[in-house]
């Protein structure tokens, strides 16, 4: 009987502590919910839209201030598991919203895990066609693990803007 006593209390006292505390949980959960929501995967469809009104507004606003805008995660540029990157002709990297690397750094070399040079195909695809997907497999900002990825490339000069969308293969 006195082992049931000094649960109650116990039970009591953790109710009268964490009482108060219920809205600031609740925040909590709200924030873990609001992350989820965030990192749901976007469809080829959102990743080829954003990949296109990228490539304009880089056109239209010139590096410097597209740069800023594509690295603002407030901005409509950064959506999800959406982001934009940037590449030259060269196979260089000068913009990556989320993964941030030295810019002019050459990633032509870049194999996915299963050995395929991607960023060959990014370039191939952007001096041949103008724009078009590639398929390769990256670390998701979202899972923080690999995952099929889906990217849309545009040519813009001597640049190509991709965003790619996580969790999306054969086209």
């Amino acid at each position: 009987m006195k082992a049931i006593a000094r649960i109650a209390v116990i039970l009591g006292l953790a109710a009268l502590i964490l009482g108060p505390l219920a809205p600031a949980l609740n925040t909590a959960s709200g924030a873990q919910a609001a992350s989820e929501a965030r990192c749901r995967a976007a469809s080829l469809g959102e990743a080829k839209a954003l990949a296109i009104k990228a490539s304009e507004f880089l056109l239209k606003a010139g590096p410097e201030k597209a740069f800023r805008r594509f690295s603002d995660p407030d901005d409509v540029f950064i959506d999800r598991d959406l982001y934009v990157f940037i590449l030259d002709l060269n196979g260089r990297i000068w913009f990556n919203a989320v993964f941030p690397i030295a810019p002019g750094s050459s990633i032509l070399g870049s194999r996915d895990s299963s050995g395929h040079y991607f960023v060959q195909d990014m370039v191939a695809i952007a001096r041949t066609r103008g724009e078009g997907w590639v398929e390769y497999e990256w670390l998701s900002p979202c899972t923080g693990e690999m995952a099929p990825k889906s990217a849309y490339v545009v040519r813009v000069g001597p640049l190509l803007v991709a965003v790619g969308a996580y969790g999306v293969v054969s086209l």
